[in-house]
């Protein structure tokens, strides 16, 4: 665990998050780098899916970075995440046991987390008649279904959307927006990607749900 903290360290204060001529190297940018990068060395230990999911993590945070600050995600991570999330997707442990099916998952995830989010976007163009989700978005869940599989980036994305829906209402409620200011989502969608790497399958979340449900039910109809 120690190491892993160590690498965290070095990986967050020489490489630094660049947009334009401007480098945010805050001390909460190195923390969370560092602490993220811990919690995957306790996960994958010294693998190539630390290394691969180091990656993962140093292209959301900068993204998230880019989109809090200036509300737009250059488009190189996201296409850096499909390129690497494929080539590597063999090594990706957590796309599955076999590894012709971790391939193959890593596709599915880039079409349903693009698929998805475009989907939405659209609806949303066309309901309320402006932009609701931007496209650096989309091309962002793209490269997060590359790494996380299809089930994962469904989750990751119901995960940003929860978490966006209670952020921007505690903002309203205190006066800091009103319902017509624009949220960056790009920062909820990277922080929902990240927790699914550490969640169970949504497939198992779903039953574990069900189960704990019949047992409550059954103990109130026995009562």
């Amino acid at each position: 665990m120690s190491s892993g903290f160590l690498i965290g360290i070095i990986f967050s204060y020489y490489l630094g998050y660049k947009a334009g001529s401007t480098i945010y190297k805050t001390f909460l940018v190195k923390f969370i780098t560092a602490f993220s990068l811990l919690l995957l060395f306790y996960k994958y230990s010294f693998s190539i899916s630390f290394f691969l999911f180091a990656f993962f993590v140093y292209s959301l945070i900068s993204v998230s970075v880019v989109d809090y600050f200036h509300k737009i995600i250059p488009a190189v991570f996201p296409i850096l995440m499909v390129i690497f999330g494929v080539i590597f997707s063999f090594f990706n442990v957590s796309l599955g046991e076999n590894i012709f099916f971790r391939f193959v998952h890593s596709l599915q995830g880039i079409l349903v987390g693009a698929g998805s989010l475009f989907v939405v976007s659209f609806l949303g163009d066309l309901i309320y008649k402006k932009e609701v989700i931007g496209f650096g978005d989309v091309k962002l869940m793209a490269g997060v279904g590359a790494f996380i599989g299809c089930q994962r980036i469904l989750f990751a994305i119901f995960i940003a959307a929860v978490l966006a829906s209670i952020v921007g209402f505690i903002l309203i409620i205190i006066k800091r927006i009103t319902r017509k200011d624009y949220i960056a989502f790009g920062p909820f969608l990277s922080l929902g990607s990240f927790l699914t790497v550490f969640l169970p399958q949504p497939s198992i979340l779903i039953d574990k749900f069900f189960f704990l449900e019949t047992q409550l039910l059954t103990k109130l109809l026995g009562a």
